[in-house]
């Protein structure tokens, strides 16, 4: 029994894929978000404010916008988009880049803050390009694969007795 349990569990085609992916990856792609959302607000704040001098207002308008765009492109990670995880970790490498020149362009630098979202925003990149959210990626790519694939059998179905009862009729 067990045997037969084994050989049956070591296919391809039938593996279970559950509602949501193992604990581990989904705590992965937690982590990386949370961390790029602190890290788009950090480096927001010291791009527009020491850089640009941008007004409060502004500068909320254009974190809001930028906000919005992470969160579909982030959205589309959770949908197993491999170009959408790429471009997260071009996003987590600008984000970077913006705040290397606050070192050596402010007046009055704070030092402590700024090596703090560096550090941030340099191991946000570590973890996306790690295996474990690349294997996130490909669970809900895969996930997502077999949702259209079977809801295209269903509709297979549908428009097949459709066209049975018209037929009939």
């Amino acid at each position: 029994m067990s045997n037969k349990f084994n050989t049956l569990k070591n296919k391809k085609d039938d593996e279970v894929v559950g509602l949501l992916p193992p604990m581990r990856l989904m705590g992965r792609f937690l982590l990386v978000t949370m961390l790029l959302t602190i890290g788009t607000a950090t480096s927001s704040i010291i791009v527009f404010d020491q850089y640009f001098d941008v007004s409060p207002e502004l500068m909320f308008a254009l974190l809001s916008i930028v906000s919005v765009i992470f969160c579909v492109v982030n959205f589309r990670v959770s949908r197993g988009s491999f170009f959408c995880a790429r471009t997260l970790q071009y996003y987590t490498l600008f984000l970077t880049g913006a705040c290397l020149p606050a070192f050596v362009l402010v007046d009055e630098p704070d030092y402590i803050f700024y090596f703090i979202n560096i550090f941030m925003m340099l191991f946000t990149f570590y973890l996306i390009t790690g295996k474990a959210y690349g294997e996130f990626v490909k669970y809900q790519h895969e996930h997502f694969a077999d949702i259209r694939e079977a809801r295209g059998e269903i509709e297979k179905i549908i428009t097949g007795k459709n066209k049975k009862k018209d037929r009939k009729v």
